[in-house]
């Protein structure tokens, strides 16, 4: 599930006990599904010029804004939003917080972005003095860029799928100790070893990305 490899590991590392308890076993078993509240119609490439706002009222922020090209938006039970909560005597990437939206709450307007082939995988999502409790502030006020670029690190590296491609090298590594070729192990055979060393040290540059 797309929260699994993305918000999961975010959650793990800068969510507190309470948010853990709530939404990593939903994450897990694909119960909710999470779409990613990051780039805007003025703030692609450029992700620190985001203005979605969200402003404290007591217990809640009040969001205003809208997030685009939210891959499956029009299916996610919730949003991890990047959400201007600093003023502008902060630099852009100082002022930015990371929120957990559910999108049922009121003020959530889903709009379709229609593909060449014509199917909506794509969307806007939009924010209209949406409240949302103090209590799904990610980590931090106005840290939200450190968990942005924690996050897109799992986002590389899931894509790549090097997790897996680790496990397999894993399983080929124990097949070519117990494999024989000319009565000694294919591991040991020089030309096979350094193939699969390419191959590890490609994993490792892709990791560290």
């Amino acid at each position: 599930p797309f929260g699994l490899s993305m918000v999961g590991p975010l959650l793990i590392q800068y969510g507190n006990d309470e948010q853990k308890k709530r939404f990593l076993p939903k994450i897990l078993s694909g119960e909710e599904v999470w779409c990613q509240g990051y780039s805007e119609p003025n703030a692609g490439s450029d992700l620190a010029s985001l203005r979605t706002s969200a402003v404290r009222d007591g217990e809640h922020y009040v969001v205003n804004g809208t997030k685009t090209w939210n891959t499956m938006g029009q299916w996610a039970d919730w949003i991890f939003c990047l959400v201007r909560t600093g003023g502008p005597e902060l630099k852009p990437q100082a002022g930015i917080s990371f929120l957990l939206i559910d999108m049922k709450t009121p003020g959530i307007t889903v709009s379709p972005i229609r593909l060449l082939d014509g199917t909506p995988e794509v969307n806007e999502v939009h924010l209209d003095n949406v409240r949302v409790p103090v209590g799904n502030l990610v980590g931090e006020e106005n840290r939200g860029w450190t968990y942005a670029k924690f996050l897109l690190t799992h986002e590389r590296t899931g894509i790549a799928q090097v997790a897996k491609s680790r496990m397999r090298l894993a399983k080929l590594k124990e097949i070519a100790r117990a494999t024989t070729h000319e009565g000694a192990p294919l591991l040991d055979d020089p030309c096979y070893a350094r193939r699969v060393a390419e191959v590890s040290q490609c994993l490792i540059t892709h990791s560290f990305r």
